[in-house]
């Protein structure tokens, strides 16, 4: 067998079997070294915590985070990550398996759909931009809910534009199920986006008449949504005599949107700045591709739909008060499908375009600025001045990015576009298999276990790192006073105290102790100090 029967044998294998072999690589790469470094940032380690509370106390209703009721969001993604602390323990790896299966899930969704409406060029082109935008994949490791939202807002999305075309029974269900597990996962956010993307979309179709809202029967499939989500908000609102539901609806959500929270706000401009960030490398192809999209809409209704629902995901987050780099992050599967259809016209036509050009020239500009700034941040922070040399791994993206520029000038359009999507994609396996452990070698949780044992007697002064509650696989007692931190002491000889307070005034009661630790956090402003009471 010569080697281009080899070729068309290994292409009919990936025809026949696409499906499952894209799925089976979207796991490998959205759940890469997710187990090789530990819970660390705070959203993680709330959200984990909150699923090995639940696990611990076998209340699967009520959510809380040490103790506390932590009312932040649903519990669907509590579900899943419970369930991955019996499939693989509680560890890292449990808490964020399903996070990474839901990305290959994504990914299936998005390919199955796309190639079912447009055709494989585009399907494949646009899983390959996904796959390779840095932040987009590194969602994907966290042990947060964006990953189980972005999945069924998209499912949603996408069921909604097959019952449109098809008109049938399953794409109903699909649709409404997918909102409404989207509802029990971040909130209102799930039927707010569906809810204000598709009356736009059949306005710009011309098709916004009561044949087309009976198609999609609306009241019955509130009454879908309200059949699978309503049970718990109600059971929980009584169980808590009301406290989750005003702190989860008034707080996080309306509190959210109409004014900035926890510090993160930003200028309109923010979230489109938060989505050129986020699909790096190829979001800087976005320009072109979305003139490109709204110059064919009338030909390509799939287009015209992915304009929509991006454009208007957007529009949306940019008017919210409260802006963060994940709000968006629903709309990338479509911002992807613009891209890929901007690239295929690209290579039909097969010219050297400037804009495409101009492009590549930005992107390699900023590729080779990407190891500098990474020297320049791990220099800053001192507890990484010795391991900056990390750094130097961020120089893949810029020789990938320098191999697609000149592969582009010569014509090799294919090769150009794999070339930077293999480099960024292995760059962000570097990250999580490299970069990452090393960095949180030197976080305060990592270095506090190396001190003390998860059975010693351990409380908290004041307030303290949210990561230790799940690393330590416990809840701690919070003392407001260092009086009965002396009380428990005198009961419990050799108690550690941990404390990340910023007050000169607190940290002055407790130099009479040993400190046994003191460490800044990873790129955060607090720093977390260990004494011991003998």
């Amino acid at each position: 067998m010569d080697k281009w029967q080899y070729y068309s044998l290994g292409g009919r294998l990936i025809n026949q079997y696409d499906y499952l072999i894209l799925f089976i690589v979207g796991l490998a790469i959205c759940s890469s070294s997710i187990g090789q470094y530990p819970i660390y940032i705070l959203d993680e380690a709330r959200n984990s915590e909150a699923a090995r509370e639940m696990l611990a106390s076998g209340n699967f209703l009520s959510p809380f985070f040490n103790g506390e009721l932590r009312t932040d969001k649903p519990p669907l993604h509590y579900f899943f990550m419970v369930l991955g602390y019996k499939w693989f323990g509680v560890n890292s790896f449990g808490a964020r398996f399903f996070s990474g299966f839901f990305g290959a899930l994504t990914l299936l969704a998005t390919y199955w759909a796309i190639k079912r409406h447009l055709d494989s060029f585009v399907a494949w082109t646009t899983v390959m931009v996904l796959g390779s935008s840095l932040f987009f994949i590194n969602e994907f490791h966290l042990a947060v809910p964006d990953p189980y939202l972005i999945f069924f807002v998209s499912v949603s999305f996408f069921s909604f534009y097959l019952l449109y075309k098809e008109g049938k029974w399953v794409w109903f269900f699909a649709m409404y199920g997918g909102i409404a597990l989207g509802a029990l996962t971040k909130g209102p956010i799930a039927i707010v986006l569906p809810g204000l993307v598709i009356p736009i979309f059949l306005l710009l179709k011309k098709d916004f008449n009561w044949k087309t809202l009976l198609q999609l029967r609306p009241i019955l499939g509130l009454l879908v949504v309200l059949l699978i989500a309503a049970p718990w908000y109600y059971l929980v609102h009584l169980e808590t005599d009301g406290e989750w539901t005003r702190g989860f609806f008034l707080d996080h959500n309306l509190s959210r949107f109409g004014s900035e929270k926890e510090g993160h706000g930003g200028l309109f401009w923010m979230t489109p700045l938060y989505v050129i960030l986020g699909m790096l490398p190829f979001s800087l192809f976005g320009i072109q591709s979305f003139v490109y999209a709204w110059r064919k809409r009338k030909g390509n209704d799939m287009v015209l739909f992915a304009l929509t629902v991006s454009v208007v995901t957007i529009l949306f987050f940019s008017i919210s008060k409260t802006k963060l780099p994940n709000y968006p992050m629903p709309c990338y599967p479509f911002v992807g499908i613009l891209i890929a259809h901007y690239f295929k016209k690209v290579y039909r036509e097969k010219t050297h375009k400037k804009g495409v050009s101009w492009s590549l020239l930005v992107l390699t500009i900023l590729s080779i600025l990407l190891p500098i700034a990474g020297y320049v941040a791990l220099s800053i922070e001192k507890q990484f001045f010795a391991i900056r040399y990390l750094s130097l791994l961020l120089a893949l993206p810029a020789l990938a990015s320098i191999l697609g520029f000149h592969f582009y000038g010569r014509g090799k359009l294919k090769i150009s576009f794999l070339s930077i999507a293999g480099g960024w994609l292995l760059t962000g396996m570097l990250l999580s298999g490299v970069i990452y452990p090393e960095l949180t070698e030197k976080s305060p949780v990592s270095l506090a276990l190396k001190h003390i044992n998860e059975k010693d007697n351990i409380v908290v002064f004041k307030r303290f790192d949210s990561a230790f509650p799940i690393n330590f696989k416990r809840t701690f007692t919070v003392f407001q006073s260092l009086e009965g931190i002396k009380k428990y002491a005198e009961d419990n000889p050799e108690t550690f105290i941990i404390t990340n307070t910023r007050s000169e005034e607190d940290l002055k009661l407790l130099e009479g102790f040993e400190m046994v630790l003191e460490q800044k956090a990873l790129f955060e402003d607090h720093i977390t100090r260990i004494y011991v009471i003998k």
